[in-house]
């Protein structure tokens, strides 16, 4: 049929693309190039996934048409009112009631399309600040402001680009698209088969190999996917026959690729594209967060190795044979695809700009293809490839528009203020109790949105609050980020874990939980980054090198917590004695660091002096 599902998704994608790219090189008036990305993605969206899942084709035929027709005509009206709405005066000029009646409608859809693609999560978030932005004047006097109508609401989240057009759909149209293109080209490439087989032989002689080697993979795969739930299932998929074969626990496959996964978001280029959000709304330029996520992120992939290694040992899990020579010549047969990763990092190290490092090392990915003959390309295909990577881009465009109204309601009625000024009274002044405060709500805000929403909704609620204890904006950003990372992997609604375990056929919940030990960890590392900034590498060599090292001690002594193993099971006195430590070593203080320090390097020692004797008397 021509107007099928399908080409009209095709269709749809299709002008998206050529609108973006239109966009790259000829200014583009910013409310018409939002509202494309964003009418596009819902069109696609009401396409892609039918009102219901019912035995009524007719009925589903008709809702998902009307929204299609809906999204692509406001589209069109915004096309045809492009110099009223950029030249009007908010707040002065008319509102007309075509105008309140196309944000009525589009909310809708946006809220419609969020369910078929998120779920309820976050759309009930939403609903909640809607019902506060219009309620407000019945609140509480904390919380009590003037109150939203419909036309001040049209005003807010449609004719301006504070709302539904604002910062997350801004950096989406402007970088965060062209990096899910580059992204998604690279991911059509053998990419995927050259970071399997260096991790493989990476790991190839070491204990827990095949655990080890699944790290590696999620981090390398990380560094070019834009969704933690997406790098674990292709993690998951491709190394869990390795897994079963190493005789790994399946609970444990499925909690470590979840984690694993998940990590993959903290590892420079793409950040699942929060990084170019954050950039965005604290006015840092991306390669400054980069350099600061670089550590944490190596301390995160150092963390999973550390416990795979402790496991393997605990449950004498022996390392599986793998070809060698196949992985030499499988890395030796594509490792020319790993020069756009590295024109990427050139390109914005060399001052250029984040749409054009994407764009050219995009193009890069197309002609390294035409080196081989398996891999070349036609003109179809790159235009294929171009429009499935454009529609992937539907799963990121959608929270960034209900994170979008949750903004418009939060900065009209001063909510974040009251938030902050909330926060320090619970808090009562204490920065521990107020991180562990934000860490709870971050969480549970998290729970079921995708990464990059979890950040914003965060940053707007707790940004103010964090930057009122004296935290420095981009510390305080890193550490929203972080813990909306680690949402993924935390029950009760922990996407990745919940992925995983489809893969590994485990329990959601024992993945979960399993996942929150194996994390368990992990969460010191923000702590540490609040507490000395020398960790996103801020301030000098020495500082930085000193809390690193501390930090990494304190995350080998939790590994052993976690574990209860080093070099044999180890007794409650000792677990309790390395998690005192571990603790000790968040702390920025000399006296402290030496005490952790030397309690965590006591038990290494004497754990290893009495494992020496035992294998000396077998």
């Amino acid at each position: 049929m021509v107007f099928s599902r399908k080409n009209l998704i095709y269709a749809t994608g299709l002008f998206w693309l050529i609108a973006q790219l239109y966009c790259a090189f000829k200014p583009v008036d910013a409310m018409l190039m939002r509202a494309i990305l964003l009418s596009c993605s819902l069109a696609i969206a009401f396409l892609a996934k039918p009102f219901i899942t019912t035995s009524n084709r007719y009925f589903n035929i008709i809702i998902d048409t009307l929204g299609y027709l809906i999204s692509m005509g406001v589209l069109l009206y915004i096309a045809l009112n492009t110099s009223r709405l950029s030249s009007r005066i908010p707040y002065v000029d008319e509102i007309f009631p075509l105008d309140v009646t196309l944000c009525i409608l589009y909310v809708i859809l946006i809220f419609e399309a969020g369910r078929r693609y998120l779920g309820w999560s976050m759309n009930v978030v939403c609903l909640v600040f809607l019902a506060y932005g219009f309620l407000g004047a019945n609140l509480p006097s904390i919380f009590a402001h003037s109150g939203l109508n419909l036309n001040v609401f049209t005003e807010v989240q449609f004719l301006t680009t504070g709302g539904i057009f604002s910062s997350p759909i801004a950096t989406t149209v402007s970088t965060v698209y062209y990096f899910m293109i580059f992204g998604g080209f690279l991911a059509a490439t053998p990419a995927g088969t050259l970071f399997a087989s260096c991790a493989k032989y990476l790991t190839r002689n070491s204990l827990g190999g095949a655990g080890k080697a699944t790290v590696i993979s999620a981090g390398l795969f990380g560094m070019i996917s834009g969704s933690g739930p997406g790098n674990t299932a292709t993690v998951g998929t491709l190394m869990l026959p390795m897994m079963n074969e190493a005789n790994f626990p399946p609970k444990f496959s499925a909690a470590l690729f979840a984690v694993g996964g998940t990590g993959g978001l903290l590892i420079p280029p793409v950040m699942g594209a929060t990084a170019f959000v954050m950039a965005d709304m604290i006015g840092t330029p991306y390669l400054t967060i980069a350099k600061c996520a670089s550590l944490p992120a190596l301390l995160y992939v150092i963390s999973l190795l550390w416990i795979v290694h402790l496991e393997a040992g605990k449950h004498n899990i022996k390392n599986i044979k793998v070809n060698k020579t196949e992985l030499v010549m499988s890395i030796k047969k594509y490792c020319y695809l790993v020069l756009p990763i590295f024109s990427v990092i050139y390109f914005i190290a060399s001052g250029k700009s984040l749409m054009f490092a994407a764009l050219a090392s995009t193009l890069l990915i197309i002609i390294l293809c035409q080196i081989r003959k398996e891999s070349r390309l036609t003109i179809k295909q790159i235009i294929d490839m171009g429009v499935d990577a454009t529609v992937s881009c539907v799963g990121m465009a959608l929270p960034c528009a209900l994170a979008g109204i949750v903004i418009g309601v939060i900065v009209y009625t001063g909510l974040g203020l009251r938030f902050s000024a909330l926060i320090a009274t619970v808090s009562a002044g204490s920065l521990i109790f107020a991180l562990l405060l934000a860490m709870l709500m971050i969480i549970i805000m998290g729970m079921g949105m995708p990464t990059t929403a979890a950040y914003i909704m965060s940053a707007i609620l707790l940004g103010p609050a964090l930057e009122n204890l004296n935290i420095q904006p981009l510390v305080g950003h890193m550490f929203m980020f972080y813990f909306a990372i680690i949402s993924l992997i935390t029950p009760p609604v922990a996407i990745a874990s919940y992925t995983s375990a489809g893969i590994c056929k485990t329990g959601l919940w024992e993945t979960g939980l399993e996942g929150m030990r194996l994390a368990l960890s992990l969460f010191l590392i923000p702590f540490v980054f609040v507490y000395n900034p020398s960790l996103l590498s801020i301030g000098s060599y020495g500082n930085i090198a000193q809390t690193f090292l501390t930090t990494l001690l304190g995350i080998i002594g939790m590994g052993m917590v976690v574990t209860g193993y080093y070099k044999g099971n180890l007794s409650l006195t000792e677990r309790t004695l390395c998690g005192l430590c571990a603790l000790l070593l968040i702390v920025p203080e000399t006296y402290t660091d030496i005490a952790g320090t030397i309690g965590i390097l006591a038990i290494i020692f004497f754990r290893t002096k009495r494992y020496d004797k035992k294998v000396l008397k077998s």
